[in-house]
């Protein structure tokens, strides 16, 4: 039915996990076409994820932007750190 979720040679379809560090959501495609299209988003940066936090404290009621740049340290559990040779990300905060 899904020829892709056997083909070894595109990895049955998975494509990346995000966000290894905080939950480790999997990408998986359930086509070739979907495949391709979705390696092309994140090879050029286009996949953007929302999230909803629970934030113990104040927060400004308006829209806020948090920008760093973000490096990932390998190890037995591998992290994120703020680093000057990291890759530029940028998160937008807004309270709901």
């Amino acid at each position: 039915r899904h020829a892709l979720v056997c083909d070894r040679k595109h990895r049955c379809g998975l494509l990346h996990r995000l966000d290894v560090p905080s939950s480790g959501l999997i990408l998986v495609a359930k086509t070739y076409s979907a495949y391709y299209q979705l390696q092309l988003q994140l090879r050029i940066g286009r996949i953007s994820r929302d999230y909803i936090i629970l934030c113990h404290g104040w927060v400004a009621p308006r829209l806020q932007q948090i920008a760093a740049r973000v490096d990932t340290i390998q190890g037995r559990q591998s992290h994120a750190i703020i680093s000057t040779s990291g890759r530029p990300c940028c998160s937008w905060l807004k309270v709901l």
